[in-house]
């Protein structure tokens, strides 16, 4: 994804340049050097509008993957990550640093996107296409194969509908486990709750999750 159009209703909000990669530096997830981040938030607080390029670039992959299993739609989430990357920063001079700017700024998406949930009439996947690549199959195998076939383009389907059928607070939490692999402490700080409750959380959302998979004719197993 390429962050078009940052300034979209702030002239003076930056913009990401167009050779950044749709997955940023998604190797990396939270676990980037505070005190680094620290010093690019003061740049851009400063008025050092550049220097907030370097946060989307780091970012843009993680937080418009997380929209993206939110929503459920890969072009509808082009644009709320937009609108979350462009709400953090004007929101910077408010950020106190007690959390990593990545947790924050997580949380903001999903603020957003849960705005976007509660507005629908519709089921939120139903139209969604599957992607391949989504990293969605590594909850089906622990040894993902690179050969995609038919049958697992259909099983990553069938996780697609199931997971818009999970209650929000269940379908967030097993999509930053599982496919944004955080930590359970982490999550707890994206979600503004204890680790022991996100830990819970993410595990009953994963049991609900292999009951509606087992509703489609897959086996428990599958996740």
């Amino acid at each position: 994804m390429v962050i078009k159009g940052l300034a979209r209703g702030n002239p003076g909000a930056p913009r990401a340049s167009n050779d950044q990669e749709s997955h940023g530096n998604r190797d990396t997830k939270l676990a980037v050097d505070p005190v680094d981040e620290r010093a690019i938030i003061a740049r851009c607080v400063a008025g050092e509008r550049r220097a907030y390029a370097t946060l989307v670039e780091r970012y843009q992959g993680l937080v418009h993957d997380l929209v993206s299993r939110m929503i459920g739609d890969a072009v509808e989430a082009e644009d709320i990550a937009q609108d979350a990357f462009v709400k953090a920063y004007l929101s910077l001079k408010r950020f106190r640093g007690e959390s990593r700017f990545s947790t924050w700024l997580c949380r903001i998406a999903l603020n957003r996107c849960k705005d976007v949930l509660r507005r629908r009439s519709r089921e939120p996947w139903i139209h969604a296409a599957v992607d391949a690549d989504s990293g969605i199959a590594d909850l089906l195998d622990d040894e993902p194969t690179p050969v995609f076939s038919l049958e697992r383009r259909q099983r990553e389907g069938a996780l697609h509908r199931a997971l818009a059928r999970l209650p929000v607070k269940y379908r967030e939490a097993v999509v930053l486990r599982h496919i944004e692999g955080l930590g359970f402490r982490e999550i707890g700080r994206v979600l503004g709750i204890s680790e022991g409750a996100a830990k819970v959380r993410t595990f009953r959302g994963r049991e609900m999750l292999r009951a509606l998979l087992a509703e489609q004719g897959l086996s428990h197993d599958a996740v």
